[in-house]
């Protein structure tokens, strides 16, 4: 709709049709936000109406809040029409603070979207000038460093995010602008609230009124702090780029990642930490962003393997018109010390890294709900000695350790079926390792043996009922070797001497050396 013809948008309020929103010709008019459409209808009868869509509206806010990250990675959106952005730490990216927000207007206006900006130390006196303190028309306005109170004195007192019921108590009492709350002492601020709020039974505690009204002064007075609530997860560390031309083509884009991780590793490396989860945000030219996450299973500061994670998703992206910013971060990191140079533990090292650099390629292309690590479980019965858990587990080593009964008892074989399998065994030394036996119809001879390991049940679980059949009989392990030269580890379920209470013994299989 051009803007030379006067527009609102409306929607049923108080069973009304009441206007929402105005162009900027509907304002000039005299029409204003709130006032019934039939009212602004007979005062100018020109005036053109389409029903307000707030769910679109708070989807495209969502959207622009996600693109404002390139000026601060703490953002949210502020009520219905307005978004907040913390630009600590990065202005002086832009130049300076004047230069940012300058820029941020630009690209707004490139939008098409019409925007009045705020600068100051505290969220509440951003919002203040946001939308009450732009001077002369311009778009903006900037509250000096350390100058809080000047810039708001002359505001109204609407301008402190108050309910409707506080802002008309105090026009009541006289106190239409912001300064003259500054000197007033506050227990003759709540006596006035008393006095006003006596004869309105339904109105609320003066008390209650006037701690409102001061909380909000002193959160935009930067008095007391106000807490807030990021729309994304905030970084533990991040490294930053701004193109004044944007970048079309993925070979430059890899080299200023590649750039970027250095940047990021060596923060990391300053502080003694690892990365454990990262993002990586490309904003683009359009308003729009293009993230890429990956995670650690071990900490890590090694630009190449951070390099490596990305690169794999990084051809996927579309840059659109171009990408003008890129910020990497490091959302949740580990303490991560300095490696032994001693030629034994710097091997060690080595290795580790390069299971988890393998570990972590798998699981940022195949996703994380297809790799697992394995970890130990308080259990003594070797197919329960162990669970499998996610490899982004905080805290988790991607290196598996063997379980305690393993790392103090016998050997165990590397390769363990996951359920034992019953062989037949067709040659038997009572109490003794099997002297011939089959396996998935293959008939083997035992050559050599060793043993028996006894592994007792758990007792417990047959208590809590959780035990299955023929959990509550004891195991006797053999280590044996066919005429080929294959090892088996096979148990013998049960005793002899008990086979006319419990049946007699089973022979399985569990596993097989290399």
């Amino acid at each position: 709709m051009p803007d030379e013809a006067p527009l609102a948008l409306v929607e049923s309020r108080a069973n009304a049709i009441r206007i929402v929103a105005v162009n900027a010709r509907a304002e000039k008019e005299g029409v204003r936000i709130g006032a019934p459409l039939a009212d602004a209808r007979a005062a100018l009868p020109a005036l053109l109406s389409r029903p307000a869509e707030p769910r679109r509206d708070w989807a495209a806010l969502l959207k622009l809040a996600r693109w404002a990250g390139r000026y601060g990675q703490a953002r949210n959106r502020d009520g219905e029409d307005g978004l907040w952005i913390d630009i600590s730490g990065v202005a002086h990216l832009f130049g300076g603070e004047e230069k940012l927000i300058a820029d941020f207007s630009a690209r707004l206006a490139c939008f098409r979207l019409t925007a009045r900006l705020g600068l100051a130390g505290t969220l509440g006196a951003a919002h203040a000038l946001a939308r009450f303190g732009s001077p002369g028309g311009t778009p903006w306005a900037i509250a000096p460093e350390g100058e809080t109170c000047s810039p708001l004195a002359h505001l109204p007192v609407e301008a402190l995010r108050l309910a409707p019921e506080s802002v008309l108590l105090l026009q009541r009492l006289g106190l239409r602008r912001i300064g003259q709350l500054y000197d007033l002492p506050r227990a003759a601020l709540e006596r006035r609230f008393r006095s006003e709020t006596a004869s309105k039974s339904k109105a609320k505690p003066s008390a209650a009124i006037a701690g409102a009204v001061l909380a909000r002064l002193d959160q935009a007075l930067g008095v007391s702090a106000e807490p807030l609530r990021g729309l994304a997860e905030p970084p533990v560390l991040a490294a930053r780029r701004l193109w004044a031309e944007p970048l079309l083509f993925s070979e430059p884009l890899e080299a200023e990642v590649a750039s970027l991780a250095h940047d990021l590793c060596k923060s990391l490396a300053d502080q003694a930490l690892g990365a454990r989860r990262i993002r990586l945000s490309l904003y683009r030219t359009d308003g729009s962003v293009a993230e890429i996450a990956a995670g650690l299973s071990r900490a890590s500061r090694a630009p190449a393997h951070l390099i490596g994670l990305l690169k794999e998703k990084l051809s996927e992206i579309d840059a659109g018109f171009g990408i003008d910013a890129a910020v990497l971060e490091a959302l949740a990191v580990d303490r991560l010390g300095t490696a032994q140079a001693a030629l034994g533990a710097e091997l060690s090292h080595t290795a580790c890294d390069a299971s988890a650099a393998l570990t972590d390629r798998l699981l940022n292309r195949l996703g994380p709900a297809r790799v697992f690590s394995l970890v130990p479980h308080a259990s003594h019965i070797p197919e329960r000695s162990e669970r499998r858990a996610p490899p982004l587990d905080p805290g988790l080593d991607v290196v598996y350790e063997p379980p305690w009964p393993y790392a103090r008892g016998p050997r165990r074989p590397p390769f363990l079926l996951e359920v034992p399998e019953i062989i037949t065994v067709m040659a038997e030394v009572p109490e003794g390792p099997p002297a011939r036996f089959v396996w998935r119809r293959v008939a083997t001879r035992v050559v050599r043996a060793q043993g028996p390991e006894r592994i007792a049940p758990e007792w417990w679980r047959e208590i809590a009922k959780h035990a299955d059949k023929g959990d509550s009989r004891p195991r006797d392990y053999y280590t044996i070797e066919d005429d080929c030269g294959a090892r088996y580890w096979v148990f013998r379920e049960g005793l002899y001497q008990h086979a006319a209470e419990e049946g007699p013994p089973r022979w399985f299989l569990h596993g097989l050396f290399g």
